[in-house]
């Protein structure tokens, strides 16, 4: 059998939520246990049996001590869920602004280049990949949630709040989330529900001369890293998810709600409507009063948001971990046939 080997840095993020490292889940499905996971020698929270040699610090390690493993356990064909395929580079680019950028773009051509197949999670991403590279073969494998995740709770039955999960990426926009809040609860006035924020912890205090100013201290709290079941439980107990990012390759956190009949309000960018298609209630992210509009007429109408749960879970059929699992078995057989010569040439690639 082939040797399959893959980029496993993603999963040694401690909460495991970043979506390249959910993604290189749901990649491996049951064949987990065959492929051989690299990875630096930063702390392994992840609990899976990695190797791990080399440089601790992703970009260094992956472009030095990387290829190195890969020639010494000889790997046949090898997964890189991280955009880019390693290509020895003598001293660790900076890690900031646009110089990290340049080096991104630099890598992705090279990578695509080399790439037999290019793996992505959405239509929207293969569209923006083929713009720029027209003859790659881009296939498209979405992402899924895990059947633990598939644990609704009436609305009815729920504290109420709106949830946001997001980060300080300039791209997840979360300074907007917080915007459109504010002018929420400036229409809203005493009805207005509370926010939870989840992902940005450290950056509370930054918030705070925001917040007081516009007298929504009291509504708003950042909370710390949660697990898995805390996540789950955070979204049970939420009238509806706000996700207002200006940009994203897929976006799990819609397939999170949807699986726990949560409503979405979310921006109409990129994958996003491919990804909520009719369950969610959408807005310009670059509209701070649409954003507030959309979030009041959700959190106001009970039956418009039990409406939005149940296409929620229609929508969801499409990400149901057992029809991903089978796009995922297909390929690995599909690549399994592949000859030698073919096998020189490959280098898979997720964006």
């Amino acid at each position: 059998m082939k040797k399959v080997g893959y980029d496993a840095q993603a999963l040694l993020i401690p909460s495991g939520g970043t979506g390249k490292g959910k993604q290189l889940q749901n990649l491996l499905g049951p064949f987990a246990d065959r492929f051989l996971g690299f990875a630096s020698t930063d702390r392994n929270v992840s609990g899976l049996p990695l190797i791990q040699h080399g440089f601790a610090g992703y970009s260094l390690w992956q472009q030095v001590s990387l290829p190195r493993l890969l020639s010494r356990y000889r790997i046949d064909l090898f997964l890189a869920p991280a955009n880019v395929a390693p290509r020895f580079v003598p001293r660790k680019p900076d890690l900031k602004g646009r110089l990290m950028d340049a080096y991104r773009r630099w890598q992705i051509r090279y990578s695509v280049r080399r790439a037999r197949i290019v793996l992505t999670v959405s239509q929207h991403a293969r569209g923006e990949i083929l713009e720029m590279f027209p003859r790659a073969d881009v296939r498209v494998i979405p992402c899924s949630v895990p059947e633990i995740w598939f644990a609704p709770r009436p609305l009815n039955e729920r504290p109420g709040y709106l949830l946001m999960t997001t980060s300080s990426a300039p791209h997840k926009n979360s300074d907007g989330g917080i915007k459109g809040f504010a002018e929420y609860a400036r229409i809203a006035g005493p009805d207005a529900r509370p926010l939870r924020i989840i992902g940005m912890g450290r950056q509370a205090a930054g918030y705070q001369p925001f917040l007081e100013q516009n007298n929504i201290a009291h509504l708003v709290t950042f909370l710390p890293f949660q697990s898995e079941t805390e996540m789950i439980e955070q979204y049970r107990g939420a009238a509806a998810l706000l996700f207002p990012s200006f940009a994203e390759g897929f976006g799990i956190p819609m397939l999170e709600a949807m699986a726990t009949g949560t409503p979405i309000i979310a921006a109409n960018t990129t994958s996003l409507p491919e990804v909520g298609g009719a369950a969610a209630r959408y807005f310009d992210p670059y509209n701070i009063h649409e954003m507030a509009i959309a979030i009041k007429g959700v959190l106001e109408d009970d039956a418009l948001r039990e409406q939005m749960a149940l296409k929620g879970f229609a929508e969801l059929e499409r990400y149901a971990p057992a029809q991903v699992q089978a796009q995922v078995i297909a390929f690995w057989e599909e690549i399994a046939k592949l000859t030698s010569e073919d096998l020189s040439k490959a280098v898979v690639t997720t964006r």
